[in-house]
């Protein structure tokens, strides 16, 4: 769960609902709010009226079964449209909860996930969706494995982009989580793209400055940057401690490279 305590970013993330009075005002501060459910109608109404947009967020790759909707459910009785027939677990999922991995190949997830989602969307009166995980880095490796079996000449990167275009073409927002993994495929159709640990990253249980993150800028970030100049990038990092000097250490970092930067702690236990 990710409840974004924003620095300077133009994007801020909170997963809990409903908002307080408090939140309301400081989110209503934001171009766009990301949260994990949807909102009230009267709260989605309120930020409307400040000028916020609000985006859902999304897993890209695959969905736990006891969430799925009605469509993902006719998914696994059909076995259709996805990589594995039977549950998987672990991986970049839970260890503790059951997930499906969609086959991005199949005309199931180019044209009827994206309709689908652009649907719910729509219902809850929100403009877009958070894709989170994305790109072949982040499916289990059994799913992955059956997908080459499947499409061994379909880059599993490359077939994703079909729904991403057809999901740029229902949505008003498209925000990606480390989308510049797989520039090519996937920034051509987003907004912004968030990358998550790229500035902090956990040593021993405790979040510190990452060596070398102003390399990492220039190899990951900047030629992503110069490609697609109309994607803005988010920074999404974690400080054990909120302090205004950690705090502001982040954003200078992300600002000497032109971006935005938000933080938020590890595991979140207050606004």
């Amino acid at each position: 769960m990710i409840v974004a305590l924003p620095v300077s970013a133009s994007v801020a993330f909170h997963y809990a609902t409903p908002l307080t009075a408090r939140q309301l005002a400081r989110y209503s501060r934001f171009d766009v709010l990301v949260t994990h459910d949807p909102l009230p109608a009267a709260q989605v109404a309120q930020l409307h009226a400040a000028g916020t947009k609000l985006v859902l967020y999304e897993w890209a790759v695959a969905f736990y079964a006891p969430l799925a909707n009605g469509w993902q459910k006719g998914l696994i009785a059909d076995r259709r449209g996805l990589l594995n027939a039977t549950p998987l677990r672990g991986g970049t999922g839970s260890a503790d909860a059951d997930a499906y991995y969609y086959d991005p190949a199949s005309r199931e997830h180019g044209e009827e996930r994206a309709a689908v989602l652009a649907r719910k969307i729509r219902a809850i009166h929100y403009d877009g969706v958070f894709l989170d995980t994305t790109t072949a880095k982040n499916v289990h490796p059994n799913a992955l494995a059956e997908y080459h079996l499947l499409h061994p000449n379909v880059d599993y990167d490359e077939a994703f982009a079909r729904f991403m275009k057809q999901l740029r073409a229902e949505l008003r927002v498209v925000i990606t989580n480390q989308g510049y993994r797989a520039a090519d495929t996937l920034l051509p159709f987003v907004d912004y793209d968030v990358s998550e640990s790229l500035i902090t990253y956990p040593v021993n249980g405790r979040y510190v400055l990452r060596p070398g993150v102003d390399a990492l800028f220039r190899s990951d970030i900047a030629p992503a940057k110069k490609k697609y100049p109309r994607v803005r990038f988010i920074h999404l990092n974690y400080l054990d401690a909120l302090t205004p000097a950690g705090e502001k250490r982040i954003e200078r970092i992300a600002r000497a490279h032109g971006d935005e930067a938000f933080v938020t702690l590890p595991s979140i236990t207050r606004e």
